[in-house]
């Protein structure tokens, strides 16, 4: 089997060459992909910043280190949770919000585009496929926990 008949090889190729895209578009506005991908995923009331490692895949000392950044730049800024002091939930700032505007936005036009290149029977089929790596990786990942 050649590397164009695997499965990893796609993902892992198309993945690098979008985050690559929009670490291009997200230079142009003095930020970063995993900026953007963060932003995005802070909610409106805040938050836990342990719980934006997992959906980020991103090691826990990483992203202290983004985290940091982001609040240096203003982008964010953090707060003691009220159940547990030793919890702190992330919030955008003013400036963070208008980020996260343009962040999505980036994210939109990218798909857009897709939709428009794509035939709906393809697109359909793309999601199907996904889905079921997905429920196989979690099977995987339960098997050898």
């Amino acid at each position: 089997m050649n590397k164009e008949q695997l499965f990893d090889f796609y993902v892992r190729n198309n993945w690098f060459k979008m985050s690559r895209y929009y670490n291009q578009i997200a230079s142009q506005y003095d930020m970063s992909f995993s900026w953007g991908f963060i932003l995005l995923a802070v909610e409106k009331e805040g938050t836990p910043s342990t719980s934006l490692g997992p959906r980020m895949g991103m090691e826990p000392t990483s992203l202290s280190r983004t985290l940091k950044n982001m609040e240096d730049r203003g982008l964010i800024y953090r707060e003691s949770c009220n159940d547990d002091k030793r919890k702190s939930l992330v919030f955008l700032t003013k400036e963070g919000v208008e980020k996260r505007r343009m962040a999505r936005q980036v994210v939109l036009d990218f798909n857009e585009a897709l939709y428009k290149k794509i035939p709906k029977t393809k697109v359909k089929a793309f999601f199907e496929v996904s889905l079921k790596i997905d429920e196989y990786l979690n099977t995987l990942l339960e098997e050898n926990k």
